[in-house]
């Protein structure tokens, strides 16, 4: 029905829209205002009809409201009616929860009252009786005690409004600042006197009013302060007296009272040179680190053993080694480190050069405190740099601008170096940065003699007197030797002091010297080369020996080839070995050279042929002379191992027939190498039976050339293997009947070599 209603509404509506818009039009007509009215009254009427017809058609729907709304007001004035009689229900229970709850109000507040001034009387009560006992007690300790009970009531703002007590109170506040001042003097006093019981007193009775960790901090700020007013003093240039204060003065408090020598308004500045104020600020320096720093450092020691004892008073307390070393020495080493940083710049260039003094005494303190403090790395770090670059320009200056230096101009580098190295071991880690400066400069030493070492065909010329070159070249080898052993002096000097566990100084500077070896070793080597050389021409001639196959020789003397040889070692090494002075390389070089040379012979004695037996006898004694040549460069031939052996072997086996040979040892029980056995066999065969660089159209120099560049003795005997193939081949296709009777030993040899090389 409702929307019934709604439908004419808007229907209604529409109509009056429409009029309104026919109005417009109207006018918009130019119609006249009579014409203009008659329509819209025309309108009007229209509308009017249509809302009666709208009212008939409609008329059970608006009865049917109208009665709805009647009901709807009814039923409003019951619910108003209801809500009233609520209300006043809800006021009266209102009333009387008021009531009781304002009575209950009222005797809780007098209750709490009551108790309030029930827990004044008792905390009066006990203000008083703990103040009578603290009159009556004379035992700091106790008194320290007594105020640990006291300490909440006197913060207690209720009772400082009673009268009765402000005595009391007054009394306890009194003495407790009295304890406090009395207790940080005996707590100074015990630090000072080493008194321990004196200070685990002092610190009980800082527990007892709850003040242990800020004493600690506040003694911890006066340690500190007192060390930053000797720095400042040190920088000052202030005289050691100064510094150096007596138990009875000493006083650690926050502020220290300046003694009269220091420069006040109205006096005149202290006058000093520069080397006086280095001296007196290195003094003062060592004091204040070895002296006035162990100091603290034992009070610190004497005071954490007092918190161990009284470790379960407070988290200050519960670990002293992290409070002593975390907080007072964390805190000296951070004061250091900023007093280094922060100093004028005279200062950091003193601390910089001088750093070897400083950690000298700073490695002291550490010693004398068993090492329980120990600085950081760190800390000295930034004043290396300039340590170092001192230490550089003074070895560099010793050596600039000289092409080729003199012994003297030597002496004068290692001593700066050995002052400069003394100074620096004090600490390893300095130490090494010195050392390597000192490698540092000698091998800018070791590269500028290189550059002038001479090389080519005129410095290894060993036939003639040492040329212009060759005398260069040895006095820049002794020049290296010099430099060389001066330096092993100097560290022999240093002693144990550069050879340090945690120092690797000594280790840096001798391994440096392993260049200097490669030097002498390079100018020394091309010599000894040519030598070879020499020597391998002369022995060579071994193969043209004269008589060697004629049974009319005389035994007696060496040949020629050994006259020559032995002539030519003995001009050789005196005349271009013997004026170099590291005689090390020298014999070590002169070893390898007699080894080359021993190989040499026995190689070219093995694959001589044809001999007699006389000619063998004259070999064998050649063998013997061939020791004495080597004289000149190995004195003692047995020094020489295998080498001097199997030349020894070498005589007796010349002269052994192949039925002796045979029987030799093979293989790891053998001195003499298996293939030297076979080839002088092919010495005793015919000349039928080539030997084996004959049957490869080889000549000797070139056998000899190949055994030397072939160590693997399996590759020698395939080559001896090749031969006898050969031979044997040669007799099968000639139809012969019967081998050389050499041939068979060689072969059966040859078998029992070939086994014991698998």
């Amino acid at each position: 029905m409702d929307n019934q209603i709604d439908e004419s509404n808007n229907k209604t509506e529409n109509a009056i829209v429409e009029d309104e818009d026919i109005t417009a039009a109207l006018a918009a007509m130019n119609l006249t205002i009579g014409d203009q009215i008659k329509e819209l009254s025309k309108r009007l009427n229209n509308i009017n009809e249509e809302l009666h017809q709208q009212v008939r058609e409609k008329h059970g729907a608006l009865l049917q409201q109208a009665s709805h709304a009647g009901r709807f007001d009814a039923d409003l004035n019951n619910i108003a009616e209801d809500v009233e009689q609520i209300k006043s229900s809800g006021y009266k229970l209102k009333s009387q929860v008021d009531q009781q709850y304002q009575l209950i109000e009222n005797q809780s507040k007098v209750l709490s009252r009551l108790h309030e001034l029930s827990h004044l009387l008792r905390s009066s009560k006990t203000l008083l009786t703990l103040t009578m006992k603290l009159k009556n007690t004379k035992d700091v300790l106790k008194q320290a005690e007594l105020h640990f009970e006291l300490n909440e009531l006197l913060e207690d703002p209720g009772l400082k409004n009673i009268e009765f007590v402000q005595n009391a109170r007054s009394y306890a506040i009194n003495s407790r600042q009295k304890i406090r001042n009395l207790t940080q003097m005996q707590l100074i006093t015990g630090l000072q006197e080493k008194n321990e019981p004196q200070i685990v007193n002092a610190l009980k009775v800082f527990m007892n009013f709850n003040t242990l960790e800020t004493s600690l901090d506040n003694l911890l700020t006066t340690f500190i302060a007192n060390l930053e007013q000797s720095l400042k003093e040190c920088f000052a240039g202030n005289d050691i007296s100064v510094l150096c204060k007596t138990e009875a003065t000493k006083s650690l408090s926050v502020s220290k009272n300046v003694t009269s020598n220091l420069r006040g308004p109205g006096k005149a500045p202290q006058l000093t040179t520069t080397q006086n104020f280095r001296a007196k600020f290195w003094k003062s320096m060592h004091w204040l680190i070895y002296d006035e720093l162990y100091e603290c450092c034992v009070q610190m020691q004497l005071l954490r053993k007092a918190l161990e004892q009284v470790q379960h008073l407070g988290s200050a307390a519960s670990n002293p080694e992290q409070f002593i070393q975390s907080g007072f020495w964390q805190a000296v080493q951070k004061l250091l480190k900023k007093s280094f940083s922060e100093c004028p710049a005279h200062i950091t260039q003193i601390l910089q050069e001088g750093l070897s003094k400083l950690l000298s005494s700073v490695r002291g303190l550490e010693l004398r405190l068993n090492g329980q403090f120990l600085f950081d790395e760190e800390l000295f770090t930034p004043l290396e740099v300039g340590y170092v670059n001192k230490c550089a320009n003074n070895m560099k200056a010793c050596l600039a601008g000289i092409d080729l230096p003199s012994n003297d101009n030597i002496d004068s580098f290692i001593r700066v170096a050995s002052a400069e190295l003394s100074s620096s071991l004090v600490d390893s880690r300095l130490g090494n940065a010195v050392a390597g400066v000192f490698i540092s400069c000698s091998k800018d030493f070791y590269t500028k003699l290189e550059t002038q070492i001479k090389l080519g065909p005129d410095s290894v010329q060993v036939v003639d007197i040492p040329n212009v070159h060759q005398i260069q070249n040895t006095l820049l080898a002794n020049i290296l030797y010099y430099f060389k052993d001066s330096t092993k002096r100097m560290l022999r000097d240093l002693g144990e002091q550069c050879g340090k566990s945690k120092s690797s100084a000594r280790d840096d500077i001798t391994k440096a010297l392993n260049q200097i070896d490669l030097l002498i070793y390079t100018i020394l080597q091309q010599i000894m080369d040519s030598i070879v050389s020499t020597l391998n021409i002369i022995i060579l001639s071994i193969h043209r020996e004269p008589g060697l196959n004629s049974e009319k020789i005389s035994a007696s003397g060496p040949s020629m080839y050994m006259k020559e040889l032995q002539e030519f070692i003995n001009r050789a090494w005196s005349n271009h070995i013997a004026p170099f002075e590291d005689k090390d390389i020298v014999t070590k070089c002169g070893h390898e050279v007699a080894k080359r040379c021993i190989e040499f012979f026995i190689h070219n004695l093995s694959i001589l042929r044809p001999v007699s037996q006389m000619g063998r006898q004259r070999l064998k004694n050649d063998c013997l002379y061939m020791e004495s040549a080597l004289k000149p460069l190995c004195p003692n031939i047995s020094t020489l191992g295998n080498s001097a052996r199997l030349l020894r072997a070498m005589s007796f086996l010349i002269v052994l027939t192949p039925g002796e040979l045979v029987k030799q040892n093979v293989g790891e029980d053998s001195l003499v190498p298996s293939y030297i056995i076979l080839l002088l066999m092919f010495g005793h065969a015919d000349a039928v039976m080539q030997s084996p660089h004959t049957t490869v159209n080889w000549s000797n120099e070139r056998l000899i050339e190949w055994l030397e560049g072939h160590t693997n003795e399996r590759e020698k005997l395939e080559l001896i293997a090749g031969a006898l193939q050969r031979y044997r081949d040669s007799v099968r296709r000639k139809k012969s009947e019967q081998y050389d009777p050499v041939y068979p030993l060689m072969v059966e040899f040859f078998e029992k070599a070939s086994k014991s090389d698998i």
